[in-house]
């Protein structure tokens, strides 16, 4: 597999019910990795995404490589302005490949067409990739809680 295409010929489209399960199985997948356990009660938008992100100002987005779900990303309202990507997972086998860049990118453009000024995010400290991904989009640091970093981007 040749990790360049895949970035290239991935599709990205809002998800549809076809694919919710799917992509629920990627974001769990992700966790269970970076955590080694699933604790549903802290992932309740997970049991039913489209319905989660279908409020004003949301939207998730997967990622589809032959006809499989390989990434996914979401933006919610914050504030005034204000989104907040979550849900970014990528499947173990296609990351470093730039499909999460890409997702990001998406992510950026559907945030400017519906009005936003900024995006939030955070991660664990302990996910570097993450971290060094976002800051290698633009995000910039402003706090880190010992557990957790939060960034923000100003969208121009």
């Amino acid at each position: 597999m040749n990790l360049i295409n895949v970035s290239e010929e991935m599709q990205i489209y809002q998800i549809t019910q076809p694919f919710e399960e799917e992509a629920r199985d990627v974001i769990l997948k992700g966790l269970e990795e970076r955590f080694g356990f699933i604790d549903s009660r802290y992932n309740p938008d997970l049991k039913s995404i489209i319905e989660s992100f279908s409020r004003q100002g949301a939207v998730f987005l997967i990622g589809i490589y032959v006809g499989q779900v390989i990434c996914t990303g979401a933006v919610s309202f914050e504030a005034s302005g204000v989104g907040r990507i979550e849900r970014m997972s990528v499947l173990k086998e296609h990351r470093r490949s730039g499909v999460a860049k890409r997702m990001i990118n998406s992510l950026e453009a559907w945030s400017k067409e519906n009005g936003y000024q900024q995006l939030v995010l955070e991660t664990n400290n302990g996910w570097q990739s993450a971290i060094d991904l976002y800051k290698n989009r633009g995000y910039n640091l402003f706090l880190n809680d010992g557990e957790c970093s939060y960034f923000i981007k100003e969208l121009v």
